[in-house]
């Protein structure tokens, strides 16, 4: 809550739909093939970039055509074709998980700033009344206190409440 009269998010996700979707997460985890770079690795391996893959597309159209007689035998075009298409059939997911990751982290720093917002006022009225003798309000203003008095727990200024 920028404000305590917005509140751009007020809703959970359904546990249904949350385990439906974790689920298939899992499972479409579970089905790629096993494979795994070390920082080395990552650093090492070529990308693909519109023009290496123009260069891929290339080399499977002239493997179709004269591979078999100009290739060794050990050159297959099926080899080729599957590390491809296996590329393209990734690059698919990427885009929605990376528009999902965005979605994901857009919504996240949304509740997070609501929640945090939120009990930084009710925070501010358990001190106000704890520090004007009010026992009921004092046992949960240090039990909130704590938050500021450790390490590096500064409160914000009073212009964000």
């Amino acid at each position: 809550m920028a404000t305590l009269t917005e509140n751009r998010l007020n809703e959970v996700v359904d546990p249904a739909v949350l385990t439906t979707a974790l689920t298939a997460l899992n499972d479409f985890m579970d089905a790629l093939p096993e494979g795994a770079l070390n920082d080395d690795q990552r650093r090492r391996y070529t990308g693909m970039d519109v023009d290496n893959r123009v260069f891929v597309e290339t080399v499977i159209n002239v493997m179709r055509g004269s591979g078999a007689e100009v290739l060794p035998a050990s050159f297959q075009l099926t080899n080729l074709q599957n590390d491809y298409d296996l590329f393209e059939q990734l690059q698919m997911v990427s885009e929605r998980t990376t528009a999902l990751q965005r979605k994901l982290d857009d919504l996240s720093r949304i509740a997070a700033h609501e929640a945090y917002t939120y009990s930084l006022a009710i925070y501010s009225i358990y001190e106000a009344m704890s520090r004007a003798g009010s026992e009921d309000a004092r046992a949960g203003y240090e039990m909130m206190r704590d938050r500021f008095t450790r390490t590096g727990g500064s409160r914000p200024p009073e212009e964000t409440l």
